[in-house]
């Protein structure tokens, strides 16, 4: 009697189990048909996107902006439009995952996608708003630089260095906050930094190379009096105009002697040019 109640309670639990299978088992089908139409549309996108950045000269427009050489430097082999690329395609593979995952009823890993579906679109603005400010911050490099080379600075690079590093900086975190990330305590330390910097500068400049800083002034002046090649005479100095440095012109007197001159020394005395 015992036995034959076991062996029926085996059979209804199997009876059970296999009914459980065979109602399970469409919806299954259905899913993995939705995976694998998700594989193949996100694949056909992302083959189209690669291309289409790579043909309207995306990877260019990043070498331009210096990021491809930054991915050399961390030893990553991916270019931009692959990138771009394989977050949309994945964007739009997670929606068909979703969809695969409520057919089979299971909410708590449909939940999961759902959050990083929406997560990925902050992401891409996240991606926008890195690629403007690092676009920003070449065009004011390559101002400061040429700016600081007219007026003959001779250290316009590192000035147009420091001014693409702080550019850059405020940019990336204005990046990590579309991704809803508090970055307060990163813009208070940026802040403090930036000022610190900004007050260290203006104390060096203000005293430490005050007179560097005249004869800058006193530089970009002359440039406009005088040009290279011109015959000048100062006090008891005579000859041509060799150059018109940042802190100091040189003039080429008789036996081809070159003489170094402040530049403060030239506008503050009476030239005279022939």
């Amino acid at each position: 009697m015992d036995t034959d109640n076991i062996t029926e309670k085996a059979y209804s639990g199997f009876i059970a189990i296999w009914q459980k299978v065979i109602t399970f088992l469409p919806d299954l089908i259905v899913a993995i048909l939705f995976l694998l139409a998700g594989w193949i549309v996100s694949s056909l996108i992302k083959s189209f996107l690669n291309k289409s950045l790579t043909k309207i000269g995306f990877d260019t427009f990043l070498d331009k902006l210096g990021l491809d050489a930054l991915l050399k430097k961390m030893e990553v082999t991916v270019t931009g439009s692959q990138v771009v690329a394989s977050i949309i395609s994945t964007f739009f593979l997670l929606i068909f995952l979703l969809a695969a995952l409520d057919i089979v009823g299971l909410t708590v890993l449909s939940g999961l996608i759902d959050t990083l579906i929406l997560f990925l679109p902050k992401l891409l603005a996240s991606l926008a708003v890195l690629l403007c400010g690092f676009f920003v911050a070449q065009i004011v490099f390559n101002g400061v630089k040429i700016a600081a080379k007219n007026t003959g600075v001779d250290y316009g690079r590192s000035v147009a260095e420091v001014c693409r590093g702080i550019i850059i900086v405020i940019t990336v975190s204005l990046s990590i906050t579309q991704l809803d990330i508090d970055v307060s305590l990163l813009n208070n330390i940026m802040t403090v930094v930036i000022a610190s910097v900004g007050l260290a500068a203006a104390i060096s400049l203000g005293i430490g190379t005050k007179s560097m800083a005249q004869e800058i002034v006193a530089g970009v002046y002359l440039r406009e009096m005088y040009q290279v090649g011109d015959t000048i005479e100062v006090k008891d100095i005579k000859g041509t105009l060799a150059s018109i440095g940042s802190v100091a012109s040189k003039v080429m007197g008789e036996g081809e002697s070159m003489t170094t001159i402040p530049n403060t020394f030239l506008l503050a005395n009476k030239v005279t040019k022939q």
